[in-house]
């Protein structure tokens, strides 16, 4: 291998690496309820009562460690957070959809109606 390209090959090694330190500080705390709850904007009486309500699965969100501690699942909390934000949107966009409905006779009055 050239002197040239060990050189790139290092210079690369050495961004990967500061870049691996800047997302260490941007990705959020999932070891503790705490941050778990603020990921998901919520509180950490909510991560409990999702629990409990099967809407966190043992096993997808978390697991329960051998000192019988819960611990989260980083995948599962993207995963179920992107589901909350698409049914979300969802909902939003029936909502929109609902405000175009009228009563028959709203309608008739604005059939009536000329613009300009």
């Amino acid at each position: 291998m050239s002197e040239n390209s060990e050189n790139v090959l290092k210079l690369i090694l050495q961004k990967l690496e500061s870049h691996e330190e800047l997302l260490v500080l941007l990705i959020p705390d999932f070891k503790t309820k705490k941050g778990v709850a603020n990921f998901f904007g919520v509180c950490e009486k909510t991560l409990d009562n999702w629990k409990e309500s099967g809407k966190f699965q043992e096993g997808v969100e978390y697991f329960i460690n051998e000192k019988g501690r819960v611990e989260y699942i980083p995948q599962g909390l993207y995963q179920h957070k992107k589901n909350r934000q698409s049914k979300q949107n969802g909902n939003k966009e029936l909502k929109s959809e609902k405000q175009k409905i009228y009563h028959p006779s709203v309608m008739n009055i604005v059939k009536g109606l000329k613009v300009g």
